[in-house]
């Protein structure tokens, strides 16, 4: 039973007890199904990432299957567009296991006296290679800004995809950077 005042009600220690044990029966019942709940986000996110075929998790799967029986030749190329930075593959040359993953490093030196902002895109050669080609880390996935004078080593980590027709022997990967400084700008 409730006292009631004329500005409050004053509940007595029984329906006190009795809303805590309501409010502890809910906890409860509420933490089991909270851990239930993020348990299961992993398997599905998983799934909804297999179903949409965005995952890397699948590409790197896929990787593990390394094919040792060729090696496919990759030749590294770099030009600049309108920008002044010295930017050229450190190792040229690499030869690779379709499914092994790789990495190269690209060097770039901003010549300038001021703050510049490049943006790399790659391009294929044969064409058909880059349906093959599988970057999982790689410097064009962002806009690169160098100090004057600063000089990085800018990594792409790959693998080739063991699917590759035999026919293809050889990559050529060509990056062109180009000046988007005053772009970025206006951002």
């Amino acid at each position: 039973m409730s006292v009631t005042t004329d500005e409050f009600d004053i509940a007595s220690p029984a329906e006190v007890r009795e809303s805590n044990a309501v409010t502890l029966r809910k906890l409860l019942l509420i933490v089991p199904v909270m851990l239930v709940f993020c348990f299961s986000l992993v398997p599905l996110y998983q799934k909804i990432c297999e179903v949409l075929g965005v995952t890397a998790t699948r590409a790197i799967a896929q990787n593990s299957q390394v094919d040792t029986s060729r090696l496919v030749k990759l030749d590294f190329d770099a030009t600049n567009r309108n920008l002044a930075w010295r930017f050229d593959p450190v190792d040229r040359h690499v030869e690779a296991h379709p499914g092994a993953i790789v990495t190269i490093n690209y060097r770039v030196t901003n010549m300038t006296d001021r703050v510049t902002t490049g943006r790399a895109t790659p391009s294929f050669g044969p064409s058909e290679a880059g349906l093959y080609f599988n970057k999982i880390e790689c410097f064009c996935f962002s806009n690169q800004t160098l100090q004057p004078g600063e000089t990085r080593d800018m990594p792409v980590t790959f693998f080739i995809d063991p699917k590759m027709p035999v026919a293809i022997e050889a990559i050529a990967l060509s990056y062109t950077m180009f000046d988007i400084t005053d772009a970025t700008k206006k951002s």
